[in-house]
């Protein structure tokens, strides 16, 4: 599994493909730095242990409409 660091470069890698001619050097900064932080959110995120039999945490009742 790829590490925040490289996950981060190759986010960075695919903005600055796309969109790199737009942005200055300032706002690619800001750009790295907030894919920095969201990289350490996933992370923590996928560290969290879920079993397959957890119940979503607000129960999903579809709509049946009467026949």
């Amino acid at each position: 599994m790829a590490s925040v660091a490289d996950e981060v470069e190759l986010l960075f890698a695919l903005v600055r493909h796309r969109y790199g001619a737009r942005l200055d050097e300032a706002q690619l900064k800001i750009v790295r730095e907030t894919l920095e932080g969201l990289a350490r959110d996933l992370a923590a995120l996928r560290a969290v242990p879920i079993p397959s039999e957890a119940e979503p945490a607000q129960p999903f009742v579809p709509f049946r409409a009467d026949s």
